[in-house]
């Protein structure tokens, strides 16, 4: 049905957006007023600095799961545009690498943040005790939720008797 497939565009293209934003942002912990880190740096009165490159192994694991997540994102939301033109690529349908990719992209974001939990509550990172959750970490939990459920409306595009593929 066409409402299915107009939706799943929207929500894929809305969570790659999410991803994105998680991914760059300097908000995933909020320290003192006026600190607030990220997955890349950490902000001090508007002065942000770079982390060294001997970060703790759950920033890295939490950066490659996150870029792996966008990815796979960018891989649904190019898949679910262009199966407007045509069903196939090869032997394979748009619509199935969509909504596999949009799985992958789900599940990827849901272990970086996974990961990223563990190592906070665990205290296995060097940002200060006090430091709290901030939106962007709030943001990475909401794009790996729509990420699945992109790809369940993806199923349900296939599924539905009135559709072309």
């Amino acid at each position: 049905m066409v409402l299915f497939r107009i939706a799943s565009v929207v929500l894929a293209l809305l969570s790659l957006l999410l991803l994105v934003v998680t991914l760059v942002s300097d908000n995933w912990m909020r320290g003192t007023e006026w600190m607030h880190y990220g997955l890349w740096r950490t902000c001090s009165l508007q002065i942000c600095t770079l982390y060294p490159t001997e970060v703790s192994g759950c920033f890295h694991t939490t950066r490659f799961f996150m870029i792996l997540a966008m990815f796979a994102g960018f891989l649904t939301s190019f898949a679910i545009v262009a199966s407007f033109c045509c069903s196939h690529f090869r032997s394979m349908s748009l619509i199935t690498f969509s909504a596999l990719s949009s799985f992958s992209a789900g599940v990827s974001a849901m272990v970086a943040m996974a990961v990223f939990t563990n190592a906070v509550a665990d205290g296995q990172n060097f940002i200060e005790e006090t430091a709290s959750f901030s939106w962007a970490y709030g943001l990475g939990w909401l794009s790996s939720l729509l990420c699945s459920g992109t790809g369940a409306v993806i199923l349900l595009t296939q599924r539905s008797p009135y559709s072309p593929v």
